[in-house]
């Protein structure tokens, strides 16, 4: 990789954590929380955590955008990026698992809030998931 490659990347890690920031300190900051405004910024937390622009994944589904976020890191399809994530950690987790075990963890940190384990995995778009920060910052 050459050093404009690298300044590159750089610039755009910086950019998107920057970007993620500024949506997380929406989300805690909205007061009293409205539904809309909640899901917006976690959407658009999420594709900055997954390093992509939003126009790259019109789905909602929390899978589409992880499969989504690891073609582009891959630089392949959505489907050979799931196709290709068949190979297994030590712990039988799959790369697209581990990415939305360490977006859970970020949103916890960054949100100050702790997910439910099986409510977190178990909200499968967007829409749940924003239903599920607001209760979680609502305690």
């Amino acid at each position: 990789m050459s050093a404009a490659d690298r300044k590159t990347v750089r610039e755009a890690i910086r950019k998107y954590t920057k970007a993620a920031a500024w949506e997380a300190r929406c989300i805690r900051e909205n007061s009293p929380a409205d539904f809309g405004y909640v899901r917006a910024h976690l959407r658009g937390y999420i594709f900055s955590k997954y390093m992509m622009p939003e126009w790259e994944c019109r789905s909602d589904r929390i899978a589409d955008l992880t499969e989504a976020s690891l073609a582009r890191m891959m630089k392949v399809t959505p489907e050979l990026a799931a196709q290709l994530d068949t190979a297994r950690s030590c712990a039988g987790a799959t790369s697209a698992t581990v990415k939305k075990a360490l977006l859970f963890q970020a949103m916890e940190r960054e949100l100050d809030i702790v997910l439910p384990a099986a409510e977190a995995v178990g909200a499968r778009d967007v829409t749940a998931l924003a239903g599920l920060v607001m209760r979680c910052r609502a305690q």
